[in-house]
């Protein structure tokens, strides 16, 4: 505001000097109350400047509506959230009153999810995932962990103290009273009628963290949903996979990821990359993408289709594309 009202008056100023520098030298009115005449509609105008900015301000922040407004959560069916964070991960799962959330994004989406959540009438988190110790899927959650009543927090061992969103993270836990829970091949979790089971994870820190990556599967009805986290080329080849309905792709897309002999086995009818617009790494990556086409799954992005949610009774299921961002 104030570089604008600055602006107008350099304006202003200028165009005065010069009308009155002209009408000394070319005329004989009344200089004086031309001059109150000019400033009385100087000041008007500038008002009327100010007012409008104000207005379009005013109707900016009124754009910013609430979340809920924006998404329709059906408690009777499972309802999966794959938040827009840009180049990061954090999905939101809720089934027969149950929440289950896999990571949360960089640090600075932390506070737009809680606020987004919150706007949901959450309070509790039943459960809460963060999947490997990268900032794109743990910088914000410590403020998960300050602003939402936790029932268990998990993730695979990890020693990175020295780093500043993981510091934040374990000092969150501890405030709470909270300790890290640590997850095993076959664990299981039960969200109403909805099963969770862990399909991959290692706790032994390895060189690339990424191959630390909890994969969950989960189970509602007669279709099956795969979460990859970023898990690479190593974690795909160290099992066999269920013939799934849903694939969260792992890695947002990279090219370590998402083999032929993995897709050969999962089969998707529908691919959900979370991945930020225009980002350094060029993901999704295009060999990716075209293999996902040939075996005829359908693609979601969150760079161009915003929040994704999942709604399904477990027979069927419908996609939603929501205009919002939680992108810090």
């Amino acid at each position: 505001m104030r570089k604008i009202k600055s602006i107008i008056n350099k304006i202003i100023f200028a165009i005065v000097v010069i009308i009155i520098a002209f009408l000394i030298i070319e005329s004989n009115i009344d200089i004086k109350t031309f001059v109150e005449n000019l400033a009385t509609n100087v000041i008007n105008k500038e008002n009327e400047v100010i007012n409008e900015h104000e207005k379009i301000t005013n109707e900016e922040k009124n754009t910013d509506t609430n979340f809920a407004n924006k998404i329709s959560i059906d408690n009777n069916k499972l309802n999966i959230i794959f938040f827009n964070v840009g180049q990061a991960d954090s999905t939101l799962i809720i089934c027969d009153g149950n929440t289950f959330l896999i990571d949360a994004g960089n640090t600075y989406d932390g506070k737009k999810l809680v606020k987004g959540i919150k706007e949901l009438g959450i309070e509790r988190l039943d459960y809460v995932i963060g999947t490997h110790a990268h900032e794109d899927h743990l910088g914000g959650m410590s403020f998960i962990i300050d602003n939402f009543e936790i029932g268990n927090y998990y993730m695979p061992y990890c020693s990175l103290n020295e780093n500043a969103f993981y510091s934040r993270l374990l000092k969150s836990l501890s405030n709470k009273n909270l300790t890290i829970n640590q997850v095993e091949k076959g664990n299981e979790f039960f969200l109403g009628n909805g099963k969770i089971e862990v399909m991959g994870v290692k706790n032994n820190e390895p060189e690339d963290l990424n191959e630390s990556s909890i994969i969950l599967e989960l189970y509602y009805g007669s279709l099956k949903y795969l979460f990859m986290s970023d898990a690479v080329t190593e974690n795909e080849k160290e099992r066999t996979w269920n013939d799934i309905d849903i694939l969260k792709v792992g890695h947002h897309g990279s090219i370590f990821s998402t083999t032929d002999e993995f897709l050969n086995q999962v089969l998707p009818e529908v691919s959900i990359i979370s991945v930020g617009s225009n980002n350094d790494y060029n993901l999704p990556n295009e060999v990716v993408l075209k293999k996902l086409y040939e075996i005829g799954s359908e693609i979601y992005r969150t760079d161009l289709d915003g929040t994704i949610q999942i709604i399904s009774d477990g027979e069927k299921f419908e996609i939603i594309k929501i205009d919002e961002s939680f992108d810090g």
